[in-house]
């Protein structure tokens, strides 16, 4: 800078006088004590001098960054929002959207570090934001969605089966398919109770309830500490099945052990209810088949039940216990019970609907 000034100064210059013919010249102070110093990005303290000739040698031989079209990350945006949430909805949960995103954001960070070297500056923040906020959004509506299942199925399944059962079947995560009427291998039981009638005759409605409502709460424990599932209840009259909606391989032994266990219950109770209790027994029928088991009937109001021969013949049997047995079960759930018990026979009868006599056997004791 000395010289060229000095040169300036003299009559006849020595310097050539196209020395800066089609050139650029930058003069500033690059010493620290002339306060031109700028913070860069790479460097707390760059001479301005040098950033400014840097913009220009940029400028002049086109090596600055291209950023990409204003309107590319917010149509990034949409379409990542727009195949996550599909991706989720396919596979119904937040987990493969979660692995997608986390998949896609060091390859979008990579790809980013690279076009950048190549002198594209690509927005991936704002899609990668943006993404990330709709997973957390999706994700916490799955969430919700699938509490709301779990409590609908609990609400559903609680009136029919025991509370372990069902936090079991909803676990399991096939609700849906659970519900839905299909032909199922059960176990039917049907229990009614004995001089009924003579009883409401001689006692208040309200005390036919309070007895019912004792004696039915009793009996449906049993039945869930056995694994039944509870149908409903018809007049004074039990209607329970084992083998839905949690398949059971050993149905027949649970609904017979289910059955010894509440002749018992009714033992005990009829010595609670004193004099009232000489008027009350009941019988059990129960017959292994296959029955279409699932949620039934119009629109507004559904139940989830069993149909078929199966539980048609289960409530035949259960009306052949008058002045036989108590419990009377089929061939077929014999059988099924292998020697888990001692059974004596009752002989055939002829039973409503069917043109072949029904063979009836009577649990007495369970093998050890």
């Amino acid at each position: 800078f000395y010289d060229v000034y000095s040169d300036f100064q003299r009559q006849h210059r020595a310097r050539p006088a196209d020395e800066f013919h089609n050139k650029i010249v930058v003069i500033g102070a690059s010493a620290n004590g002339l306060g031109d110093m700028r913070p860069t990005p790479l460097s707390g303290t760059y001479p301005g001098l040098d950033i400014l000739a840097t913009a220009i040698s940029n400028l002049k031989h086109r090596d600055y960054l291209r950023r990409a079209p204003m309107v590319s990350g917010t149509f990034a945006s949409v379409i990542l929002i727009l195949l996550l949430g599909a991706a989720m909805r396919q596979s119904r949960g937040a987990l493969f959207g979660g692995i997608g995103m986390a998949v896609l954001t060091p390859l979008a960070v990579g790809g980013a570090y690279f076009a950048l070297s190549e002198g594209w500056l690509i927005p991936v923040i704002e899609p990668l934001s943006f993404g990330w906020l709709a997973y957390i959004g999706l994700a916490l509506a799955d969430y919700v969605k699938e509490r709301r299942t779990r409590q609908r199925a609990i609400s559903m399944f609680g009136r029919f089966i025991d509370p372990r059962v069902v936090r079991q079947l909803v676990e399991q995560g096939d609700v849906a398919l659970r519900t839905e009427p299909r032909s199922s291998q059960i176990t039917v039981m049907f229990s009614d109770i004995r001089g009924f009638t003579t009883l409401s005759e001689t006692r208040s409605p309200e005390q036919i309830v309070s007895i019912l409502n004792r004696y039915f709460s009793r009996q449906v424990e049993v039945i869930w500490r056995h694994g039944g599932t509870m149908d409903k209840f018809i007049g004074d009259c039990i209607m329970a099945f084992w083998g839905a909606p949690v398949p059971d391989p050993q149905q027949a032994e649970h609904a017979v052990a289910a059955a010894l266990e509440m002749s018992r219950v009714v033992d005990e109770f009829r010595r609670e209810l004193g004099d009232v209790g000489a008027q009350f027994d009941i019988g059990i029928g129960i017959h292994t088949g296959s029955a279409v088991v699932g949620f039934m009937g119009a629109e507004g109001k559904l139940d989830y039940t069993a149909i078929g021969d199966t539980v048609n013949l289960a409530s035949r049997i259960e009306g052949q216990t008058k002045g036989v047995a108590r419990i009377l079960v089929s061939a077929a759930t014999r059988e099924r019970c292998g020697a888990r018990f001692d059974f004596s026979e009752r002989g055939t009868y002829k039973v409503k609907g069917r043109e072949q006599p029904v063979q009836l056997h009577e649990p007495v004791k369970v093998n050890p």
